[in-house]
Formats: structure tokens, sequence, C-alpha cells
């Protein structure tokens, strides 16, 4: 059975009826035309045609592009550079191929174009044949796709691209040809198979399925030697370099072999008990608003198409607006539409006294979850997740992975079938180009539902006999809902001043020094804001701290290169990884736009990072503010 972990595209049932181009990613990156094969640069342009073919009529921001590029170094000249690779891919495939929008570039693909999509069509008719008992039809199925693979994909991009899409192209391949190797076997048709089995072991020598199928095909053509000698050499691999032994389905193909017993066909996933009860954390008491957010999950959900594969949703926003409260109040409302259990890990990514849970903890975490017992959780995250795949394929669970640091935390972490949300103060925008997965960004609270909050954490009674001073309140906290609900402490602890006092409170001594509670020197505020400035690159930090004096309202980019003295376009970057890093808000068109709070705390870091500094401040000469819109 192909197990993938995550989906990407639907299988498309409209056939392209007019010759249109044709890519190839499973082996080098090509395109050909009505006129020909595609003459495409260098490693860089390929690069930008396969992370746009990855994310096939999915718009791939410019900051996602770059980094794709040059990682964590581009040049001044990065955004440049990439138009002009745009422009000339517009040129060899058609303008109208590849379309630009407010969110990026998109590159249009029909059904038929890309071999990708093709492979992963015939192999799902593959299994279609197999499961009605077509067997041979079957295999000649699996044959052709298998045929469709000139490499190991992804021949000529940079090496990021490489490393991120790589891993999870090479998992389909292999898991594809696994079925391969699976059917004909149980046709009897062993002897053929052993020199594919042999390359395609050698290829990947920690995939316990293809040694037990090397293993069953000498075997079964008289050749017990080798069949154990196999054995004995996984057995070494496995001890030497993981520090394992094999796992029980291999080990008892071993006795069977030695017993003369070996029949049937072979098949080794690793199953563990039930899984145990939710592991979800208990809802945010008087949880309010988000109705639209909710209902957009909701409709997802309700449309699904039941395929075997994994929906997932980045929840990203700036710390304090009620991602994790969104997801675990999501899912405690729609748990009975996944049997297979709920699931949540909390990856502490942005942490001030902890460093983020890596990939392989969680891993573990999540294993421990589904039954599997610690000693037999392998060592290396490689097995780790491709055990944890197998006891999920085919399940309806749904997954929290909380407080994300970045993609590459995450990528191991998802499940080939279910739904997963991903919270993050990060975009993630890498993964949304590999996986598909959708974005949903949440912003601060509308104004009703920052009453209707705080109506539920202060009574309506309260709210009602000073209606204004509530809305002062809701504003003073940029209607973020953890200052709201701290402040709605603050009253219950103190209600003598009633909500205008705190209100005027606040207005004298700022909002994040006025939310301390118990004798603090903090707020719970301020420390979130603090993880979310460390995890800034030194330059992005001296950035932020500069736009804490741009005034209430929205500022251009040319305005913040003037104030820090550098070109526009290495100011765009940085703003750019501000926005994906939910510090600064990017209206589109060169203009962004800062949360008061974070202005307030952007002042604070000034004081506290630059405490001799004079000239950190955003120039307002010539009578206007910086860029103010």
């Amino acid at each position: 059975m192909l197990t993938l972990p995550y989906r990407r595209w639907q299988v498309r049932e409209v056939v392209i009826s007019h010759p249109g181009p044709r890519y190839r990613l499973l082996g080098p990156v090509s395109a050909e035309t009505g006129a020909g094969p595609v003459r495409l640069g260098g490693t860089k342009q390929r690069t930008v045609l396969a992370a746009l073919l990855l994310n096939a009529n999915r718009a791939v921001s410019e900051e996602q592009l770059i980094d794709l590029l040059w990682e964590d170094g581009p040049p001044s000249s990065a955004r440049g550079q990439l138009q002009l690779r745009i422009f000339e891919l517009r040129k060899l495939l058609g303008r109208e191929v590849i379309v630009r929008g407010s969110s990026g570039y998109r590159i249009e693909v029909h059904p038929g174009e890309l071999d990708l999509d093709s492979f992963r069509d015939v192999a799902a008719d593959a299994r279609a044949e197999l499961v009605a008992g077509r067997t041979r039809p079957g295999i000649e199925r699996l044959r052709e796709a298998m045929d469709m693979w000139q490499g190991s994909g992804l021949g000529g991009v940079t090496e990021v691209l490489t490393r991120r899409e790589g891993p999870v192209l090479q998992e389909l391949r292999m898991t594809t040809q696994e079925e391969l190797f699976e059917a004909e076997i149980a046709t009897g048709r062993c002897a053929h198979l052993i020199g594919e089995l042999r390359r395609a072991a050698e290829e990947c020598p920690f995939r316990e399925r293809l040694a037990a199928q090397l293993m069953t095909a000498l075997s079964r053509s008289g050749r017990v030697s080798d069949a154990l000698d196999v054995y004995a050499e996984t057995r070494r691999r496995f001890s030497v370099e993981l520090g394992i032994e094999p796992g029980k389905a291999l080990r008892e193909l071993h006795a069977a072999i030695l017993r003369g017993e070996v029949g049937g066909s072979v098949d080794i996933p690793l199953h563990a008990g039930s899984p145990r009860p939710p592991s979800l954390p208990a809802a945010v008491r008087d949880f309010a608003g988000r109705t639209r957010v909710l209902e957009l999950l909701d409709d997802q959900l309700r449309t699904d198409s039941g395929e075997p594969s994994a929906d997932i949703w980045v929840v990203s926003g700036i710390a304090g607006v009620g991602k994790t409260a969104l997801a675990v109040e999501w899912a405690r409302r729609v748990s009975d539409q996944f049997p297979d259990g709920q699931l949540y890990v909390d990856l502490r990514g942005f942490e001030a006294d902890r460093d983020p849970m890596t990939s392989a903890t969680a891993l573990a975490q999540l294993l421990r979850l589904l039954g599997v017992e610690p000693q037999r959780i392998p060592g290396e995250l490689d097995e780790q997740a491709g055990l944890y795949r197998s006891l999920l394929a085919d399940r309806r669970v749904l997954l929290i992975l909380d407080n994300a640091r970045d993609a590459e935390q995450v990528w191991p972490l998802l499940p080939p079938t279910g739904t997963v949300l991903v919270t993050s103060r990060n975009r993630l925008g890498d993964l949304m180009v590999s996986t598909g997965a959708r974005s949903l960004r949440l912003d601060v609270l509308p104004a009703d539902d920052s009453r209707a909050l705080l109506v539920a954490l202060l009574g309506a009674g309260a709210v009602a006999a000073e209606l204004a001073a509530t809305d002062e309140l809701a504003r003073l906290c940029g209607q973020l809902p953890l200052a709201l609900r701290i402040a709605a402490v603050k009253l219950a602890a103190n209600p003598e001043p009633g909500i205008a006092g705190l209100t005027a409170e606040l207005s004298r001594h700022g909002v994040l020094r006025g939310l301390t509670l118990d004798g603090t020197t903090e707020s719970a505020l301020t420390q979130a804001f603090v993880a979310s400035y460390r995890a800034l690159a030194p330059a992005q930090r001296k950035l932020f701290r500069l736009l804490g004096s741009v005034p209430e309202g929205a500022f251009t980019t040319r305005a913040a290169a003037e104030a820090t003295g550098t070109p526009v376009d290495g100011v765009l970057l940085r703003l750019c990884r501000l926005a994906a890093a939910n510090l600064v808000e990017d209206l589109g068109n060169g203009r962004f736009r800062l949360h008061r709070l974070l202005r307030e705390f952007a002042l604070r870091q000034v004081r506290l990072d630059d405490p001799s500094s004079e000239d950190l401040r955003l120039p307002t000469s010539r009578g206007a503010s910086i860029g103010t819109l």
C-alpha cells in the first residue's frame, strides 16, 4: 500500500484535449512545448520552475522563491534576479502560463502536463486494479508508473530545494516500487526480481520491507543461504549504525526461512495497539468569537474528498492572538469526525526558558501516544518517521502540532492521512510550498468579538455598565486576546477602579507595563514578544526596533530604507521576513503596518538593546512621518 507523508494535489479526472506543455520533475527538471524541448537556464531558473510546479496552480511568494534560491544569503539584487528568471520562463513557456497575483507567482498546470501528477494517477489506477483482484493489469500499471522516473527527481535544482523536497519524492518512489515488488512476488515470479530488489535494497539499506522482499524472493528461488546472508547483513547494519535489532516481522521471516515455511505475500507493517484517548489539552475557558474562521474549517471538513491523504492547515499569527485556543476549540468541536484519534504535541517553538522540541522527540511522543512501547521506538529520525507513517496509514486522525518554530521541525511529523493543524508565529511558507498546506492567518479580534470576549470574561452587567470604557480597553489592548484576558484577570483581582480605571492606568503607563500580574516585572504578553524577537537575525532586530517610532497606520518600504540607510531591496527583504514572522503586517504594494503593542514593545527594546543611542528613531523631517499613508 502506498503511504504518502502528505497530499499536494487531488487526482484530476479531466483529460487534456489540447497540446499543452509537458513538465518533468521525476528526473532532471525539464519542460517541453509543442515546439520541442525548452532550453532552460542554470540551476536557479530550474529551481524557480520546480518550486512553482511543486505548488502547481497555487501562488508562491517572492520571499519563498528567494529563500529557495539563496537561503540565508540572498544578495541585495535578489528580487530583481528572481523577476528576471520569471521573465525568461514566461518567454520560454508562454506569458499566460506563469501569472502574478497579490500572493506571488502561480504556474497554470492542466491535467496530463506534469509527470508527478501523471505518476500519482497511474499509481492510483494500479492500486484499484490490485484491490479488484486484477493482479497482472495492476502490475503493468505500476511498471508504467515507475518508468516515469529518470533518476531520483529534481535534478539540476539548488541544494536547499533538493534537501527539502528530495526525501518526499524518494519516499514516493520507493513505496510505489515496494508495491510493485509485493505484487510480483504474490504471482510467484521471484527469480527475475532479485536483481531489482538488490539494487533497491542497496539504495535504501534501512527499509525493512525491501529486505524482507529480497529475502523472500531469494528463498522462493531456492537460494536459502543467500536469503539468510541478507538477514545477517541487515541485522549487522542495524546493530552497528542504529543500535537496534530489526523489527519483529523481519525476525519472524528469518525464523520462517530457517524452518522452510516461507509462503504467501510479504507485508511488514509495524502495528501498535489502538490509539490512546485523545491527548488534546483543556479548552480555553470562555472562548468567544472567531465564528468565521471556525466555519471555514468546518466547511473544508465537510467538503473533504475522502481520499487517503492529509489535509494540512498552517494557523499563524502574532504572539497572543489565540492560535492554540482556536485549534483546540475546533478540535474539540469536531472530535467525533476523527474516530481514529486526536493527537496534540506542543513543539515549544517559542519559549524563553526551553529550546524547541526536536522532531525526533516529538515523533517519540506521538508514537507513545499511539501505543508503541518505548523500547520499540527506533533511535533514528527516518526510522521513527517510517514507523509513525505506517501506523497512521489510512487512519482518520486529527493532529495538532502547536507552536512550531519552522517547517523543518514539522516535516517529519506529517501523517499520511487525516487532518493537521500547525500553529506557529511564523508563516511557514516552506511548508506550504512543499505540501500544499492551506494558510490561515489569524488577525486580531474584530471589535464585536473583542467585546464578546470581555463579556464572557467579566460578565454582561459589568460591560453594559461601562460600554465605552470596554471598547477603549479593547482598543488599547490592540484587540489581542491574550492582552484582553490579562486585563480581565487584573479587573477580577481588583475590581474597585472598574474598567475605566484600568484603561486610564494603561494609558498612563503603557499597556505592556500595565498588564503585569502579581508583582512581576514583565507581563506574559511581553515575554511572548521577547521570544519572537530573539528568534530574529540581528539585522531584522535592528529594523524592528527602528519601526517602533512609526505612528499608527501604514508605512512604506522606501521610508524604512531611508531610516536604516540601506537599499530598498534589502529593507524589503527584511520587512518580508518580519512579516513571515508575523511581527509586521504586509499590506501589499510596498506598505506595511505594525501592531500597536508590538510598536510599544519595539520602543522598549530600543531602551534595553540600545540604551545609549539617540538616533534610533525613524526621521520625520520635511513635515511628514515615516511614509504614513
